[in-house]
């Protein structure tokens, strides 16, 4: 997994990483417009992961010792008693947390992927959250944005979901049936809905998107990666 510049090296401080962004998340959430059950899912795998690094880990730990002795005592000792091999007993869950399944930290990188692009973010959200990190202030060659087709009259829409980082606006192209490149939009304000008919009523198809910075009236700096999607009926 690829290491999050923003979540911190040390056990000690992952787990008030993830204390603080399970609780701020449950105030945050409510102003995004991620789904409350992603959100929800999310500050519970936040608090298993915070219970794993923190009683769990500890428990664990306190628990060693006692094994080697064991061990030495059975393989070395003099006693005449049968040795009784110690059993582990986990932590007592605290209220409200959970077993989740596996790969719950993946998981939480993934949201936090997510919040970034969503049009309530800002940075003094994510500075409160815990997830700015260097990765945030480097300069940024291209935007970055992700495509979801969503329900629409007459055919589905595509929300285009974009982070603009410090610039005044995107400029956002698209390309349809093999077609050229054509201009859609210039657009400031995190999601874009493209509600254009398809085609060919009644026929799905492939739209690709593609987009730069617009600063002062002027596209400017390279093209993102063309991304597609398929707009059904």
């Amino acid at each position: 997994m690829k290491r999050q510049k923003f979540y911190p090296s040390r056990i000690g401080n992952q787990l008030i990483w993830l204390e603080n962004l399970a609780i701020k998340l449950a105030i945050y959430g409510p102003n995004l417009t991620i789904p409350t059950g992603e959100i929800g899912a999310c500050i519970d795998d936040a608090k298993w992961c915070a219970y794993l690094l923190g009683l769990w880990l500890a428990g664990v730990r306190a628990f060693s010792p006692s094994t080697t002795d064991k061990v030495d005592e059975a393989l070395t000792g003099t006693s005449d008693t049968v040795i009784t091999l110690p059993t582990f007993s986990a932590p007592a869950l605290p209220g409200g947390v959970s077993p989740q399944k596996a790969g719950a930290l993946t998981r939480i990188f993934t949201m936090v992927g997510k919040i970034k692009l969503d049009a309530a973010y800002d940075e003094a959200m994510g500075t409160d959250l815990g997830i700015v990190g260097a990765e945030d202030t480097v300069q940024h060659a291209v935007p970055k944005f992700t495509l979801t087709a969503l329900p629409g009259v007459g055919s589905q829409v595509v929300k285009i979901a974009y982070f603009k980082f410090d610039h005044m606006a995107v400029y956002l192209e698209s390309r349809r049936g093999g077609g050229a490149w054509e201009f859609l939009a210039i657009d400031s304000d995190s999601p874009y809905l493209d509600e254009r008919a398809l085609l060919a009523p009644g026929t799905p198809e492939v739209r690709e998107y593609r987009m730069r910075f617009w600063d002062k009236g002027t596209p400017n700096g390279d093209w993102t990666d063309v991304t597609k999607v398929t707009v059904s009926p």
